[in-house]
């Protein structure tokens, strides 16, 4: 992810750019705030995405020759805009065009909308200290806020129609009004149903079966599904885009988000990987033939696979971020069409069989996106672990398991900050390989490929 912004810049993990990538706009009209959206990432582009106050995140995704970037999120200090909503295809139907808002937070207000005009979900601030509740209320979850025990401090409303519903109960006109001013549940839930492909009427409140809070006295039950929208679009108009162009334009334009490639240290031997049948296809195609291949199928492996921690361990604090993303995990060493895969380990990583069967080599052009971790503190602190545990039980708990799954992940570097010095070194890829830097060494059926 990389990030801008006139009071933090951080960039983070650094990417080949095996290929120009093509930068998606917000181009969308779906909605009513879809123009003003876009108008607000074209004018940080022209500012060089630097607004004092506001950060910017991009996502680069994609494959092969067919490689786009996007705004991700748009961030300022009581409002945030999320980018991740479809808005068309890109050609050969193998990648979304995904650079339309689908997340919008502006001061005490929330709302989420769908390519599919399913939803929207609108959340409405009811604490009563805005001023300690607004990065809570901005960058949070707003998950089972009741059945969690957390303080009451939004609703949360899901989209409804104030048509005649299957039971033929009418809530137009006065019925609809009814609903608003007494907050009658016979009412609400009634209008509570949609019309698929249809855009909701109404936004109509819900405690997701009690686990969400309930309004109290005055609050609203139920609102118009265009007026909350509308009041989005004023003021992403009126006070976001208003404060980005006030910012004035720079000198010169910064060349697009362009980073340096970090040279492969020369101290590491070759590296190599197990594939599949469709990864040994596509990379003898793509180093014989790429025109042969689709675009997006332009690569040699992929980097992203098995986490080197799962999202659902919990960070102690430890662990750098990195852990948690996905990798291409490797091993160390020379491999050719004679070297028995059987012979082959990579630390940490079990190979199946019926999906593995390739030996792929790989020589990295570059460092970029490449670590190292040590799979011998794994083991070393299970076995600890064990050891402590004795004959009392036979399984581990998910506390147990934790602690020596972050004794590993806590030994990741960069691989051009590796001296050598580890046990059981994994090596671990978070970008694409180009065709370039991959080759099959070895495997089953090399006569039909």
């Amino acid at each position: 992810m990389l990030l801008f912004g006139g009071v933090k810049r951080t960039l983070g993990l650094r990417r080949k750019a095996v290929t120009e990538k093509t930068f998606l706009y917000p181009t969308s009209d779906q909605f009513s705030f879809d123009e003003v959206c876009g108008t607000i990432v074209r004018e940080l582009e022209k500012r060089n995405w630097q607004v004092p106050g506001i950060i910017v995140e991009f996502h680069d995704y994609g494959s092969g020759e067919q490689k786009m970037r996007m705004v991700s999120r748009i961030k300022g200090k009581d409002f945030k805009l999320h980018f991740c909503r479809v808005q068309g295809k890109m050609p050969g139907d193998r990648w979304n065009n995904s650079a339309a808002v689908t997340e919008i937070v502006i001061p005490k207000k929330e709302i989420h909308v769908y390519e599919d005009e399913s939803g929207p979900t609108f959340y409405l601030y009811v604490g009563n200290d805005w001023e300690n509740d607004c990065d809570r209320f901005v960058n949070g979850m707003k998950v089972n806020s009741k059945l969690n025990g957390e303080p009451r401090t939004y609703l949360e409303y899901k989209g409804g129609c104030d048509c005649r519903n299957d039971h033929g109960a009418a809530f137009e006109g006065i019925g609809f009004i009814m609903a608003m001013l007494t907050g009658d549940e016979t009412a609400l839930r009634a209008i509570k149903h949609t019309h698929k492909g249809c855009r909701p009427s109404l936004l109509v409140h819900t405690n997701d079966l009690r686990r969400e809070y309930d309004p109290e006295g005055d609050e609203p039950r139920v609102f118009r599904t265009d007026e909350v929208m509308e009041e989005f679009r004023k003021y992403l108009e009126g006070v976001v885009l208003k404060e980005i162009i006030s910012t004035p334009l720079p000198t010169e334009i910064a060349e697009k988000l362009h980073t340096s490639l970090i040279p492969f240290p020369e101290s590491i031997s070759s590296l190599f990987c197990f594939g599949g049948y469709r990864d040994a296809e596509r990379i003898n195609w793509g180093r014989a033939c790429p025109e042969k291949l689709q675009l997006a199928d332009r690569y040699g492996m992929s980097g992203g696979g098995y986490r080197l921690m799962s999202l659902g361990t919990p960070n102690d604090g430890t662990v750098p971020e990195i852990a948690y993303d996905g990798f291409l995990w490797c091993g160390i060493g020379d491999v050719d069409k004679k070297t028995p895969i059987e012979s082959l380990n990579i630390p940490g990583h079990y190979r199946w069989p019926d999906r593995e069967g390739f030996v792929i080599s790989i020589t990295p052009e570059t460092a970029d996106g490449i670590y190292v971790a040590d799979h011998e503190q794994y083991e070393k602190r299970r076995k600890e672990i064990w050891d402590a545990i004795g004959d009392t039980r036979s399984e581990l708990t998910d506390d147990e398991v934790a602690d020596f799954t972050r004794a590993r992940a806590r030994t990741i570097i960069p691989i051009t900050d590796y001296q050598g010095d580890y046990g059981q070194p994994v090596i671990l890829i978070n970008r694409e390989l180009s065709l370039e830097e991959v080759k099959v060494a070895s495997g089953p059926h090399e006569d039909r490929l």
